[in-house]
């Protein structure tokens, strides 16, 4: 096996990735997102008007600490924001409403 040089190693780990797999990673996280009950209930209960954090934390009906999991998840995602004290959904968040 040849032996790779400091310069290929280094433009190996400097390598971005290509719009075909920057596309497939995001299908991968969008699905992700969808798999998980709470967070399709978070999307659908966020809808098109957005929801306090009080009432989506009560009509979703978890703890604190999931919910906060889970929230973080679709915020660092970009499918949630926070405008205020009210989560609504960005673009890319109600893509994802619209496949539920």
């Amino acid at each position: 096996m040849p032996e790779i040089s400091d310069d290929e190693l280094e433009a190996m780990l400097e390598r971005r990735p290509s719009v075909r797999e920057a596309k497939v990673a995001d299908h991968e996280l969008m699905v992700k997102a969808l798999e998980h009950p709470t967070r399709r209930k978070m999307i659908k209960v966020i809808g098109v008007f957005g929801k306090k954090k009080s009432e989506l934390q009560k009509e979703v009906g978890v703890n604190e600490s999931i919910f906060n999991f889970q929230t973080d998840f679709l915020i660092k995602g970009n499918y949630i924001k926070i405008e205020e004290d009210t989560f609504r959904l960005t673009d890319r968040g109600l893509v994802l409403l619209s496949n539920i």
